[in-house]
């Protein structure tokens, strides 16, 4: 399986750490950018993208994670935009997390869904589409959304969409060890 994750300069790395370790025990992580040259997180982390997203085949992707940060430079770039609308338009599951979700609206990937975002104003400045919740993660089809404090329930989800779990099992013990902290004696 491959997933990709947008990286842009201030990306939020914590709010997609969970999330790209469950990915990573079922294939490629692979991080994109629009722009070449290495991005700093918001934590101070400097990474270099594995690839520019014109070398990306959408049809290559099997999972998009958007991660929360200032996406505002990235509101503007339409190139991007119609990267996600093509993912959206195949139905690849597309994940966003905290601001990122702004991308899946400015995109117009959220009209007729249900959503959550950490930035509802700017997200009703963006557009009006959709239907805002108020809750920690909304899955709507292949669309997940979280808010920034729900990052440990976004990767679960993102799992359970991706069927990673081998069983109910497996899933209850990685929502007991990464959510709860209890891990089997």
């Amino acid at each position: 399986m491959k997933t990709h994750i947008l990286l842009f300069e201030g990306y939020v790395s914590f709010e997609i750490m969970l999330a790209s370790y469950f990915m990573k025990t079922q294939g490629d992580v692979i991080t994109v950018a629009l722009d070449e040259g290495a991005f700093r997180s918001y934590e101070g982390l400097s990474v270099n993208p594995d690839l520019i997203m014109n070398q990306v085949d959408p049809s290559t992707v099997e999972l998009l994670i958007i991660p929360g940060g200032d996406v505002t430079s990235l509101l503007k770039r339409k190139e991007l935009m119609n990267w996600l609308r093509i993912l959206n338009g195949q139905m690849t599951p597309i994940a966003a997390i905290c601001s990122g979700t702004l991308l899946l609206g400015q995109a117009q990937i959220l009209e007729d869904k249900s959503f959550t975002t950490n930035a509802e104003a700017q997200m009703r400045d963006i557009t009006i589409q959709g239907v805002y919740m108020n809750t920690n993660v909304v899955v709507d089809g292949h669309i997940i959304t979280a808010k920034a404090n729900a990052y440990v329930d976004f990767g679960i989800e993102i799992g359970k969409a991706m069927n990673i779990y081998s069983s109910t099992e497996d899933l209850e013990e990685t929502i007991e060890v990464f959510k709860y902290f209890k891990a089997k004696p």
